[in-house]
């Protein structure tokens, strides 16, 4: 069965849906997703933290800055 059937035999079923508890467990599972889905990995997490502490000494370029070294290199 292809993934579009799938979703919309899942999507009709949910729409009779009328126990309480089916739809507290279909939320966990969707809280569940999001949280995976959206979490950061550690590199992710270490390079936020250096761009923050480079950030709070001022060690940062400002978008003139920038346009003026892009405009260097691709001259």
């Amino acid at each position: 069965m292809k993934m579009e059937t799938r979703k919309m035999n899942l999507i009709n079923w949910l729409t009779t849906v009328q126990e309480e508890g089916v739809l507290e467990q279909l939320e966990k599972i969707q809280e569940e997703f999001i949280r995976k889905t959206t979490a950061l990995t550690q590199s992710d997490q270490e390079a936020i933290g250096e761009g923050l502490d480079q950030l709070d000494n001022g060690d940062y370029l400002t978008r003139s800055q920038v346009r003026k070294r892009i405009g260097q290199k691709l001259n």
